[in-house]
């Protein structure tokens, strides 16, 4: 079942995401809401996930994008779609996606109400 975004809180993440502190891995960690979350970006789009590792909770942020766009987990390397949060490596441990929205005043996350 997919949600529609009025079945989100909306948040602002950030008012300009290019201005923000990316690193050499680019993955960003932010505590929004009560909820800690990762952001990152593929091929000019932005993804935002939960921040520990579905399996054995590593901090995704110490990770990296594989060249498929897959977040890769830095303790097991259990690896993650970006779009959906599906396994990729069949362990069966699916990561947590959040919908992003560009707006006029900045870059929003949506949680399920």
């Amino acid at each position: 079942m997919s949600t529609t975004p009025k079945e989100l809180d909306w948040h602002l993440l950030t008012e300009d995401p290019k201005n923000l502190p990316w690193d050499q891995q680019a993955i960003l960690s932010f505590t929004i809401h009560e909820k800690t979350i990762c952001l990152t970006q593929q091929d000019g789009k932005f993804y935002a996930f939960q921040a520990l590792c579905p399996h054995a909770g590593a901090p995704l942020k110490d990770g990296y994008i594989d060249a498929k766009g897959n977040i890769v987990c830095p303790l097991h390397h259990y690896k993650f779609c970006l779009s959906n949060g599906r396994n990729c490596t069949g362990q069966g441990y699916d990561m947590r996606v959040y919908a992003l929205e560009m707006r006029a005043d900045g870059l929003y996350v949506g949680f399920r109400k």
